[in-house]
């Protein structure tokens, strides 16, 4: 059997996929075909939820269990997740809060060759600034001036002269002690 799911990023602007899927591929793999269609950056924590016709959060589907008793997304099928829902919810990165809208749209008896298909898509998740590319430095900190340290760790609006001197020599008494 095969999922036809409708994908629905949570944005301003209308980004969805339409895709096929296995009933029998884990909720893992569903996870990995959404971050890496969407374009999101690999290695984010993620959860799927499940939900209602009103997309009211339910309970959630976790990427890896934390008990012998408790489900995961590895060990969840897709038909096993969708088997008493139509719909879903999938949040990744919880920082960034990239959340989405899964609904079976349809389900096939007969199955493909491919395990993931892209049906469809429409729009474009916006850039987030940790999607940008880098502003890291091209050359190793060991040869960067003092300057261009302080602007690449934000320190460069400190007030320099509050740091004493390198040749600045102290006397041990800053403790308060008469020798």
């Amino acid at each position: 059997m095969e999922f036809f799911l409708r994908v629905i990023a949570d944005t301003n602007d209308t980004v969805l996929k339409e895709v096929r899927i296995k009933s029998g591929a884990s909720m893992m793999k569903l996870h990995e075909h959404i971050f890496t269609e969407f374009g999101l950056n690999p290695g984010e924590m993620a959860s799927f939820y499940y939900s209602n016709a009103n997309w009211d959060q339910g309970d959630e589907l976790p990427m890896f269990a934390m008990d012998d008793d408790m489900p995961s997304m590895e060990a969840t099928t897709v038909e096993q997740f969708f088997s008493n829902t139509k719909n879903g919810l999938y949040v990744y990165n919880f920082l960034d809060m990239n959340i989405f809208y899964l609904e079976v749209v349809k389900t096939e008896e007969e199955e493909g060759f491919e395990d993931f298909v892209v049906l469809s898509s429409v729009g474009e998740l916006p850039k987030t600034e940790q999607e940008a590319p880098s502003a890291a430095p091209s050359k190793d900190p060991g040869e960067m001036t003092e300057a261009e340290l302080n602007a690449l760790y934000g320190l460069d609006d400190l007030d320099s002269g509050a740091l004493p001197k390198e040749n600045d020599e102290q006397e041990d008494d800053s403790y308060g002690y008469d020798y």
